[in-house]
């Protein structure tokens, strides 16, 4: 039986950082500067696997593996307000069917691991103002608490990247540039 390990030596090439996978191209910035810790470009990875963009799936930005912990990590360089629930959904769905789909050819059990989604978003700039940014304190967003319920992911996480980096050096006791 293999594991993860496995899977991050077969996808080595696309070993990336924050500061790429968060990227966004439309307004040429990065939404966390961070290049010390290694992710995989999730992206990148399913671009490889379908060159045809009609045919290829939605995913998220960034696949970050800690133990049995899957970080699916899609960015977003907008205020939550403007997030389209839809595509961050289906950037949850078809990435994880894809994920899984790639952990299975290659002999991995998905059951070893627990499926975290996070949507990393720009802060609001209007902190007591929450409600003109669409922020509800401690609550899921964008539609996406029904993939926690059905346990088609173990967490999910939507908050703004000083919320990201403070819960990762939390979390992991590593700092984190964003």
């Amino acid at each position: 039986m293999a594991d993860i390990g496995q899977f991050k030596k077969e996808f080595i090439s696309f070993t990336s950082t924050f500061k790429t996978t968060s990227f966004d191209s439309e307004n040429s910035t990065s939404l966390c500067y961070d290049e010390t810790q290694e992710v995989l470009d999730f992206d990148a990875i399913v671009e490889d696997l379908y060159p045809n963009s009609n045919e290829r799936p939605k995913s998220f930005d960034a696949l970050y593996v800690y133990k049995n912990l899957l970080f699916c990590i899609e960015f977003k360089n907008q205020k939550p307000s403007q997030i389209d629930n839809a595509e961050v959904q289906g950037k949850l769905e078809k990435g994880k069917k894809e994920l899984v789909r790639l952990l299975q050819d290659r002999n991995i059990q998905k059951n070893s691991y627990d499926f975290i989604y996070c949507v990393v978003y720009k802060k609001c700039i209007e902190p007591r103002d929450r409600y003109k940014c669409g922020i509800e304190k401690g609550k899921i967003q964008f539609g996406l608490e029904k993939y926690k319920q059905n346990g088609f992911v173990k967490r999910v996480y939507t908050e703004n990247v000083d919320f990201f980096t403070k819960q990762f050096k939390k979390q992991f006791q590593k700092e984190l540039m964003c």
